[in-house]
Parts: structure tokens; C-alpha cells; sequence
């Protein structure tokens, strides 16, 4: 009994400890809703280079607008591809509207 008690308080410990490390998507989407552009661009970037696509999406939609970032719509349709290849559909149809506008 002793033993399984303290697998199940080590493995608490260990879930609150996990818990307080977000992942870089989710900081990303945290600056983005505080306004905080820049910080959200470093956060989507980094899960952009982890094969986060939905990071990817999101840091594209952010060149597309000049959000934190100098605008570059070619950089955007870069990276709404990569986002694509990687299973993101927003990151497809925003692709396909990207080579539509100039």
C-alpha cells in the first residue's frame, strides 16, 4: 500500500510540474489574446521549428497582417504551406487565398 501511494503522490507531483511548463503554441496564443504581438511571434516561431503547424498558421497569419512583425505576404504563404503540408487545413485554404491577393 505504501508503495502504491507514493507512485500515485510522485506521479501527482510530476502532472503539477508538467502543468506549469506550457508548450510554445499555447504561450504564443496567451501574448496574442494580451496583445503582447512580439512575444507571440517568438512563441510561434519556436512551435513553428517543433512541428507545431497550428504554430506555423498562426505565426503566417501574423506576417499577413503585420502583427509583431514587418508585413510580408510571401513569408505568410510560406508559412501557411508549411502549416499545410504538416495536416493544418487553415493553413491549405489560407495558401490558396494567399496567391490570390498581390
Amino acid at each position: 500500500m505504501k508503495k502504491v501511494l507514493k507512485i500515485v503522490s510522485s506521479l501527482m507531483v510530476a502532472g503539477v510540474i508538467s502543468s506549469c511548463y506550457a508548450d510554445s503554441y499555447t504561450d504564443g496564443k496567451k501574448a496574442f489574446e494580451e496583445k503582447m504581438y512580439s512575444k507571440s511571434v517568438e512563441a510561434f516561431t519556436q512551435a513553428c521549428s517543433e512541428n507545431n503547424f497550428k504554430g506555423c498558421y498562426e505565426l503566417g497569419k501574423m506576417y499577413e497582417n503585420g502583427m509583431g512583425v514587418a508585413q510580408n505576404k510571401y513569408e505568410a504563404g510560406t508559412l501557411y504551406a508549411q502549416a499545410c503540408r504538416g495536416g493544418e487545413s487553415l493553413g491549405c485554404s489560407n495558401m490558396t487565398l494567399s496567391y490570390d491577393t498581390p
